[in-house]
């Protein structure tokens, strides 16, 4: 079992990393590779259902079949990636995963019919979603210590500004193009962003040894040695399942519904013309603040952190819920979501990786991305149900009140939500130079 003594070792002697430079090798390779992909998702995430209406004539009953089918996909994927992450190690899947992702996404640009746009669709889902465990992993692998919090906020600031720069692209190609001849060359830039972060990890990226090889030598004590543990051993941790509800809870709340439920809403109400100002102030507010934000949360409660995060969502929520959704309203909603997701991003995938033994660091990240993949199952099914009952206007006062109810019982219990050794974010080890009168 995990002990103090285990994880206060695991953050001696490591750097805080005030900027991407600082970042060891290994971990500026994944920031850099995510910055890549994150320009082509940024350029067809946001076009999939026109794509899906537009470019592959699927009628609306098949698209509803469609997402219905991508979300049990992207379920299966998180387990399996995770898997795979432990026995071949996360360099090997995220080559292979990012290879096939830029495959699929070919295929997508290829397709002009229901049949062959959804098959490549699923593919690509189901690629992705192997590949995100094993990208956390690699991630954490590549960054030990104070510094793994750091290098994944220097993550999500290259999710967002990726995202950014590719919704920009976007804007500009199907502007020039329209969306017939357009969204086709969306996917084909989609698949180069794919294709050349699988060549920069296996040209650049470092191998690391298969977790079955540290068996009986990891310093997480007997569970990691355990053969044939995998996610039963996983689950059995109580504080990954504390985790795990956590994030599902407030994807289900909050991330899926400023993905899914506030677009539903703001078309019901005529405004989607908002929802490009929208994104792009969650996006650009992200992208400028997440890093002078993570400079200020050393030496702070992990939960009670977690509990501003949620604040923050209520508040936005609480926004749209007491307004008309126009887009000035849409656009300040999601900064101050934004806000949230810059503080709750990092914490907790670091929290992940810190209790993970070696030889399950795989399904830790699988378990993490399931929690993902299955509050955005339970936001949309909210969401479906509320848009069919025409009282989806109904649903943001009540994420707005769950968001706010449980940031006041992790602020109450931030001294004891997580162990001892993990309450609070770690301080930078400091940097002493070396005297000049001691240098050879």
């Amino acid at each position: 079992m995990l002990t103090t003594e285990t994880i206060r070792d695991r953050f001696r002697s490591a750097p805080c990393a005030g900027k991407a430079r600082d970042l060891p090798a290994a971990a500026r390779i994944v920031v850099g590779g995510e910055l890549l992909s994150s320009i082509g998702t940024g350029t067809t995430v946001p076009f999939l259902l026109v794509y899906l209406r537009d470019v592959c004539h699927s009628p609306v009953g098949v698209v509803g079949l469609l997402l219905v089918a991508r979300a049990v996909v992207a379920l299966a994927g998180a387990i399996l990636g995770g898997t795979l992450c432990d026995w071949v190690g996360p360099k090997a899947v995220v080559v292979t995963a990012l290879a096939v992702t830029a495959v699929c996404s070919m295929g997508m640009a290829a397709a002009a019919s229901p049949l062959a746009g959804g098959a490549a669709l699923l593919a690509h889902t189901a690629a992705f979603t192997v590949l995100a465990p094993a990208l956390s992993a690699m991630l954490a692998q590549a960054a030990p210590g104070p510094v793994r919090q750091a290098a994944f906020a220097w993550r999500n600031t290259a999710v967002n500004l990726g995202g950014a720069l590719g919704a920009a692209a976007a804007s500009a190609t199907l502007f020039f193009l329209g969306t017939g001849s357009g969204l086709p060359v969306l996917y084909v830039l989609d698949a180069v962003s794919f294709a050349g972060f699988a060549l920069l990890v296996a040209v650049r990226g470092a191998s690391s040894p298969r977790p079955a090889d540290s068996q009986g030598k990891d310093p997480a004590g007997p569970r990691t040695a355990r053969p044939g543990g995998g996610y039963a051993a996983t689950l059995a941790d109580p504080v990954l399942r504390r985790i795990c509800l956590v994030v599902a809870f407030t994807v289900a709340a909050g991330f899926s519904q400023l993905q899914i439920g506030l677009p539903a809403l703001a078309t019901a109400d005529g405004t989607q013309a908002g929802l490009g100002w929208m994104f792009a102030a969650f996006m650009v507010t992200s992208a400028i603040l997440q890093i002078p934000v993570e400079h200020r949360l050393p030496g702070r409660s992990r939960a009670g952190v977690l509990a501003a995060a949620l604040t923050c969502m209520a508040l936005a929520w609480t926004i749209i819920s007491v307004f008309p959704p126009s887009p000035v309203i849409l656009a300040v909603a999601a900064a101050v979501f934004a806000v949230g997701s810059i503080l709750f991003s990092p914490v907790l995938p670091t929290v992940v990786n810190d209790i993970a033994p070696s030889a399950l660091r795989g399904r830790y990240n699988g378990a993490h991305m399931l929690a993902w993949t299955g509050g955005f199952a339970i936001g949309a099914a909210a969401t479906s149900t509320l848009l069919a009952a025409d009282a989806l206007r109904a649903l943001f006062p009540f994420c707005a009140a769950a968001l706010a109810l449980t940031a006041g019982f992790l602020w109450h219990r931030r001294g004891r939500f997580l162990p001892a050794p993990l309450i609070h974010i770690p301080l930078p080890t400091p940097q002493h130079p070396v005297p000049k009168d001691s240098a050879p």
